[in-house]
């Protein structure tokens, strides 16, 4: 990749705004062009002056910048891949495992923490509609259907 100076100058005498190294062609040009949906060849063919390379290169220049600002979301945590037991055997990180893995087991309600489910999912949704701390109040349908959106991931499909 070309250095920033052979791609892009700004020189007093040729214009006072960033134009194509050795041309008079500014830049911005050519990101209004491509901005409003044009393509690189019309581009070229309107502004002979500026060699295909070097249009190439400033937009490459321009993507390394835009990469090095741009920030990364943070990726979601990392789920455990084993159960954690308490000293009653009830599995107590349920939220963060998978169907297959708590099935028929005793599993600590993931949403109140509170009852221990004999054999996951018995009684989940007894729990669910009328006794679960961890739901917002509202109809029975309502909380059922938010506690089964939730932890849908510890039904088998």
């Amino acid at each position: 990749m070309r250095a920033l100076y052979q791609v892009i100058t700004r020189t007093a005498g040729v214009r006072r705004v960033a134009v194509f190294a050795g041309t008079r062609v500014p830049v911005r040009t050519l990101m209004d062009h491509l901005d409003k949906g044009g393509d690189l060849e019309t581009f070229l063919a309107r502004y002979p002056a500026v060699p295909r390379d070097l249009a190439l290169a400033a937009c490459a220049l321009g993507l390394e910048a835009l990469l090095a600002q741009a920030t990364l979301d943070p990726g979601p945590a990392q789920r455990s891949l084993l159960p954690r037991v308490d000293g009653g055997g009830a599995i107590v990180n349920a939220e963060e495992l998978t169907a297959h893995l708590v099935v028929g087991k005793r599993v600590l309600c993931p949403a109140c923490r509170a009852l221990v489910f004999k054999s996951w999912p018995e009684g989940w949704d007894r729990h669910a509609e009328r006794r679960c701390r961890g739901l917002s109040h509202g109809p029975e349908a309502a909380r059922k259907g938010e506690f089964k959106s939730r932890y849908q991931h510890l039904f088998r499909g």
